[in-house]
């Protein structure tokens, strides 16, 4: 696939991407095209090629367009910050296979084909961005990561967010202190139990901690508690999640809020306060 061809198929993805085109572009055959004695941007591009030879809709050609853009200019922007690339064996191919960064890439732009939520193409496509650039990040542990954030709604993926920036510009956000258990007059909507199934689900597939509180359902759950695991704290950064816009966040950890007329706790607090 030529310059042109390539930069008329990204031009798709347009409005998902924004217009980044140009910079993406300019990376096949430019820096990216030295890597690996010639090719990860001419591999990309016949990649990009093959895959979009396939049956698909007009909808994932254009998923695949933006996610090719997203990680085309982001790798341009981290080399033009001075940035250097791995130099292990992620872009090198054997007589039999090809090379870890040609299946992780198109492993990348399969998963994004199918997003229906197309928020999360964005910072799907980060994964590989990043391990292009960390050779501590092995291949097997970038496949298992695009799994992951693969399964993982845009709302979870804005849980992890608004819990990796609860000390920087979340800070003052105050939610449920207690747990729900607690109180006998609480009623729940359907979002509120959704959105607490949600926390309950992240916190058994280990990227949020419950402050070492024992859990049986969604209603023990502690949210002002709540702080992100270590492998939690790997996706929000792998994953630049706390590029996802506050005011999303702010709108839905509304449903984590106390209200007044669940009156007080079992314990005689009302929200975690005991009143004089």
């Amino acid at each position: 696939m030529c310059n042109e061809k390539l930069k008329t198929f990204l031009k798709k993805g347009a409005e998902i991407t924004g217009g980044i085109v140009g910079g993406a572009v300019g990376l096949i055959g430019g820096p990216i095209g030295s890597i690996a004695g010639g090719g990860l941007g001419v591999l990309s591009a016949q990649l990009i090629q093959e895959i979009i030879k396939r049956s698909l809709s007009n909808r994932q050609q254009i998923r695949i367009a933006a996610t090719s853009t997203f990680i085309f200019d982001g790798i341009k922007t981290r080399l033009d910050n001075g940035e250097t690339i791995r130099n292990d064996n992620f872009f090198e191919r054997s007589i039999y296979d090809r090379s870890n960064a040609e299946e992780l890439f198109e492993g990348t732009l399969l998963r994004c084909a199918n997003q229906f939520q197309e928020k999360k193409i964005i910072h799907i496509s980060k994964i590989f961005e990043e391990t292009v650039f960390t050779d501590t990040i092995s291949p097997e542990t970038a496949n298992q990561l695009l799994e992951l954030a693969n399964s993982l709604t845009y709302r979870k993926l804005s849980l992890i967010s608004f819990y990796g920036r609860r000390r920087s510009d979340l800070s003052n956000v105050t939610i449920m202190k207690d747990p729900y258990t607690w109180y006998p007059h609480i009623s729940l909507t359907t979002n509120e139990k959704m959105l607490n199934q949600d926390l309950y689900e992240l916190i058994n597939s280990d990227l949020l901690y419950n402050n070492n509180t024992a859990m049986f359902s969604n209603n023990d759950i502690l949210p002002d508690k709540i702080t992100l695991t270590k492998t939690g704290q790997d996706l929000f950064e792998i994953m630049d999640l706390k590029e996802i816009d506050k005011n999303y966040i702010l709108n839905i950890v509304r449903d984590l809020k106390y209200k007044t007329e669940w009156g007080r706790s079992t314990n005689g607090t009302i929200n975690g306060e005991r009143p004089e």
